[in-house]
């Protein structure tokens, strides 16, 4: 890969009105400008769309409705060429020097599939890489925790959020599943942990880049905590373990662990919501197809299981009981 590499900005948009704005013009900023700049809008109907359809230097991939994330994330993919895809949530607006250290971190490794940024949100931080647990949960590195310089040195870690993350072609193409780069199955949420794994399987690595730095409103690419959104994690988080856990975690002396998340996740959701218990049926019904991934992912990995293992820290219970997540 050159020193200077280019670099596809695949941006999702479901009524993003004003954040729009904000997220397009950092992109514009950025002292490693974007190759290619492509937004793939899920119906929206706030007029978002048309405005983005006027934008200059931008190309617009409009659906009739709400795909959901994965499926217009592959969409973005799939239209770009560039050795790198930049993908972006609506609601981030990226420091001007985002990509060039993005660029820099993951040039810099061969072996790294993605890199992930320092998101802060408010006036903490929101994310410095996806952190895996015994538990199968993943948590974003530092939510919540104050941004007063921790968190400084690049590093590798287990995975990225898909909000703000700079890919590599390379990687996606070599994980994809029936081309499918995210899993369609999952629609939002989770979609991003799903990648991570099959990552990792296929001995792709995540670096962390201090350097690259943003913004992360948050909420405003969904819905948050309705009763068809705790439904639809619910399911999400049983096909994840069905799909990409290892193989002592969906059946072996480790699965208590996973499937007491599981049931603490579903407590939670049947308090707010009790209609989101419904998630277990939808999960059921993806069950073989779920199955058949696991043993294709399984088949064609290039680490054992100890490479994921080795990733995962104590689940700290007290937080999950503590905060909804």
């Amino acid at each position: 890969m050159s020193a200077d590499p280019q670099v596809a900005a695949v941006m999702i948009s479901w009524n993003g009105g004003a954040d729009l704005v904000a997220a397009l013009g950092s992109l514009r900023q950025q002292t490693l400008p974007p190759a290619e700049v492509l937004v793939v809008d899920n119906g929206s109907v706030d007029g978002s769309a048309e405005w983005l359809a006027g934008q200059p230097g931008v190309r617009l991939v409009r659906n009739p409705r709400n795909l959901g994330f994965a499926v217009a994330a592959n969409q973005g993919i799939a239209a770009t060429t560039s050795a790198l895809v930049l993908l972006l949530n609506q609601d981030v607006v990226l420091d001007p020097t985002f990509l060039e250290m993005a660029a820099r971190r993951i040039t810099a490794h061969p072996g790294a599939g993605s890199v992930a940024p320092r998101l802060r949100r408010g006036g903490g931080l929101d994310s410095t890489g996806h952190q895996l647990h015994s538990s199968l949960w993943v948590s974003n590195r530092g939510q919540g925790e104050p941004d007063d310089g921790r968190y400084a040195q690049a590093e590798e870690v287990f995975g990225v959020s898909a909000a703000a993350v700079l890919y590599r072609r390379e990687m996606l193409e070599d994980v994809a599943l029936d081309g499918e780069v995210f899993c369609a199955r999952f629609f939002a949420y989770l979609e991003d942990v799903d990648l991570d794994f099959r990552a990792r399987w296929r001995g792709w690595s995540c670096w962390y880049e201090p350097g690259a730095t943003a913004s992360h409103l948050r909420g405003g690419s969904g819905l948050h905590r309705t009763a068809a959104i705790e439904r639809h994690v619910l399911a999400n988080r049983f096909l994840l373990l069905e799909r990409v856990a290892p193989p002592s975690w969906r059946r072996g002396r480790g699965q208590l662990r996973p499937r007491a998340l599981l049931l603490l996740r579903c407590g939670l959701a049947a308090s707010r919501h009790p209609t989101a218990l419904l998630g277990f049926v939808d999960a059921a019904r993806q069950l073989g197809d779920a199955r058949r991934d696991w043993r294709r992912i399984w088949r064609d990995r290039r680490v054992g299981e100890g490479e994921i293992l080795r990733w995962a820290a104590p689940t700290p219970w007290r937080r999950l009981l503590s905060r909804s997540n």
